[in-house]
């Protein structure tokens, strides 16, 4: 039986089967297409959740940001109206809630009560500047309130979205401790300054007595040994000033405030100088010095003569610190560098134990002293070399260093100075020789010339009236710048030397007023201070003395003084009235007294030893003590004290000189426990050694 298969597209049976496969073709594709969506929907829905949760997240921590932020930070819409700030805002103000900074605030109204308003209207300013495309650096400003200050940095910073400005962010961060830290960094270098200053006055003040009396010596000793001696303490002492200026000059190098003063050197005398002092740190030691000086150098040379020594005796006596056999060999060469200067180059050489390869690089560094375990027992505050370093730069020049370990060192500088005068100086040791112990002679006199010392330091008294004694000078003394005035009151002075650091009235306070006093105008003054720093000569001509002289004073100075100021009729040239000596005389010993520390302190001299030990029995500071302790006038009781510190010391009273130098002590300390417990026998000690001076005579 045969079957029929054609399909009949017409049936309508057919027709209807070819609709249900399509519609069930078209479900599955529906249902696949909503599987799809269903998946896209839970992926958006996923997606959504973490968008929230990350919005949560960044809102916390915005949030947190904003509470923890140590520092007012205030952000801002274009129109300087808040959108949100630091919680540390409402620290400052109340008032005003975290829903009233979103819903917007002026700045000016955010920040009234907070800031003043003339800072307000600053920053304002600086906020326009700001939105209208200018740069504002960050700048320092001040709150006072209810008597406490703090200060604050100001930033302000452009927020941008699509590269247009939007906002600002006013960022104010606290540096009030910062600014105090800084204060007292100030203050505590102040009072660094003002101490060094102090010291160098008090240092200088037996370093007066020093040169003076060594200037005595020379000048009236006929016995060569003796002239030998003074002519090196006098070397020695010249250079111990340049080395206590070393710690003041250092804190002028450090502020950039430190100025070289350049005049004529006196290079001969400069060089023995320098070569005196090595040769007495030599004494005691198995090591020569060997000069090797040029004798094509210049003989006219002009700079700052103070500072070259300075170099010098700092490398030199960094040789002889780190040398104890052998040799230490100084060389100067000069060569000429154009037709008004020459350059100076110097080394020193040393057969010492030489310096490690790493610690060359940290050679000229302050305060600091290389391979310190094996160089434990050399003294030194790791001062000179960084000076010395600053000063041949300074002065146009450069500085080097090369060292072999544990065979020597040697250090090589040059500076270029100015030639007055290119004549050779030939033979250095034939020169040095004929200069060495020259003592200063007066080739003129001024009996009628009348001249008014002042200083509150008698012994600083007796040293001036003994240099100006060879020219016959008419000398009144006066110890305080009050009594300077009333004796201006009474008499007149062609010089007034004035000394600059003095209890009650300073010198600078006394100069003024006798300036104010019928003919002080007129009258020559002249400042006689320990503190010598560079520019000194300036600042006091500035302040209305007519000249300067630092203590030591040395004779040629005082000389060139006397030269210029007095009156040219009452200069008589020639040589002086006669010379005097101290007498072989012998002071009844005093217990309490070393007479051997005493004249030691007057350089050996027994006529001002003992004149110094009847002022000082005479003159007592007994009535002052008394009667500031019982004022309890710690101030005045300090004063006294001090007196009694060191003229205790200059007659050889150690002991009560020490004792003196506690209850000084305990007065600017505040100690009043103290004080009261040895007042009295304090006193008994200080009567006891005026009684035994008393006695003796």
């Amino acid at each position: 039986m045969e079957i029929n298969t054609e399909v009949n597209e017409t049936d309508p049976e057919y027709q209807l089967r070819q609709e249900n496969k399509k519609l069930l073709r078209e479900i599955r594709k529906l249902n696949k297409n909503n599987e799809m969506l269903r998946m896209a929907n839970e992926q958006a829905a996923h997606t959504q959740a973490f968008i929230q949760r990350e919005n949560l997240k960044q809102i916390f921590y915005n949030e947190q940001l904003l509470k923890t932020f140590p520092d007012l930070l205030i952000v801002t819409d274009y129109d300087l109206e808040t959108v949100m700030t630091s919680d540390v805002f409402f620290e400052y103000k109340n008032g005003v809630s975290r829903d009233d900074i979103k819903n917007g605030l002026s700045v000016r109204a955010t920040l009234h009560g907070i800031l003043e308003d003339d800072v307000i209207d600053e920053l304002m300013n600086n906020c326009s500047k700001v939105l209208g495309g200018e740069s504002v650096e960050p700048y320092m400003i001040r709150r006072e309130r209810d008597g406490k200050r703090s200060d604050a940095r100001l930033s302000i910073r452009r927020i941008r979205r699509d590269d247009e400005i939007a906002g600002l962010t006013i960022l104010f961060t606290d540096m009030t401790d910062v600014v105090a830290a800084l204060e007292r960094a100030e203050e505590a270098d102040k009072a660094k300054s003002n101490f060094l200053a102090n010291m160098s006055h008090e240092i200088r003040t037996p370093m007066n007595a020093i040169a003076g009396m060594t200037e005595f010596i020379l000048r009236d000793s006929h016995d060569e040994a003796a002239r030998d001696r003074a002519a090196s303490i006098k070397a020695a002492s010249r250079t111990l000033i340049s080395i206590i200026n070393d710690i003041l000059d250092f804190s002028k190098i450090e502020s950039g405030k430190l100025e070289l003063i350049d005049d004529d050197i006196q290079t001969v005398s400069m060089l023995n100088d320098v070569r005196t002092m090595t040769e007495v740190r030599l004494e005691n030691k198995t090591v020569s010095l060997i000069c090797e000086m040029d004798e094509s150098i210049p003989s006219g040379l002009f700079g700052d003569e103070i500072r070259i020594k300075q170099i010098l005796i700092n490398l030199l006596g960094n040789a002889v610190k780190f040398t104890s056999k052998g040799c230490i060999t100084w060389k100067i060469t000069s060569k000429k560098e154009d037709d008004e200067h020459c350059r100076l180059n110097m080394s020193i050489k040393d057969t010492g134990i030489g310096i490690k390869e790493e610690d060359l690089e940290n050679i000229f560094s302050s305060f600091t002293q290389v391979d310190t375990k094996r160089n434990r027992s050399v003294e030194g505050t790791g001062l000179g070399l960084a000076i010395s370093k600053r000063l041949v730069e300074m002065m146009g020049g450069t500085i080097s260093v090369s060292s072999v370990y544990d065979f020597g060192t040697i250090f090589s500088f040059d500076l270029l100075l100015k030639v007055t005068d290119w004549t050779p100086l030939g033979n250095f040791e034939n020169r040095m020789s004929e200069t060495g112990q020259e003592a200063f002679s007066v080739d003129f006199s001024a009996p009628d010339a009348q001249v008014l010392v002042v200083d509150d330091n008698e012994l600083n008294l007796d040293v001036t009236e003994g240099i100006l004694q060879p020219y016959g000078i008419h000398v009144t003394r006066a110890s305080s710048g009050p009594e300077s005035i009333e004796l201006f009151k009474e008499s007149k002075f062609d010089i007034i030397f004035m000394d600059h650091m003095m209890p009650v009235m300073d010198g600078v306070e006394a100069m003024k007023r006798i300036r104010q006093m019928p003919g002080g105008k007129d009258a020559v003054i002249i400042a006689l201070t320990a503190n010598a720093l560079s520019g000194a000569d300036a600042e006091y001509r500035s302040s209305g003395f007519d000249g300067f002289l630092a203590k030591p004073v040395e004779m040629r100075e005082m000389d060139n003084t006397l030269r210029e100021y007095l009156p040219k009729e009452k200069i008589v040239d020639g040589a002086a009235g006669p010379k005097t000596s101290a007498e072989d005389v012998h002071v009844s010993a005093v217990p309490e007294i070393d007479e051997k520390t005493g004249l030691k302190y007057c350089m050996g001299n027994m006529d001002l030893y003992k004149k110094i030990l009847t002022k000082y029995a005479e003159v007592t500071k007994i009535s002052d003590l008394e009667s500031s302790y019982a004022a309890a006038d710690w101030e005045a009781y300090r004063i006294a004290a001090h007196s009694v510190k060191s003229t205790s010391l200059n007659i050889g009273a150690a002991k009560l000189s020490e004792h003196a130098r506690e209850m000084e002590y305990a007065a600017r300390d505040g100690d009043t426990e103290l004080i009261k417990n040895r007042h009295e026998g304090f006193l008994e000690e200080y009567r006891s050694v005026i009684n035994a001076i008393k006695e003796s005579r």
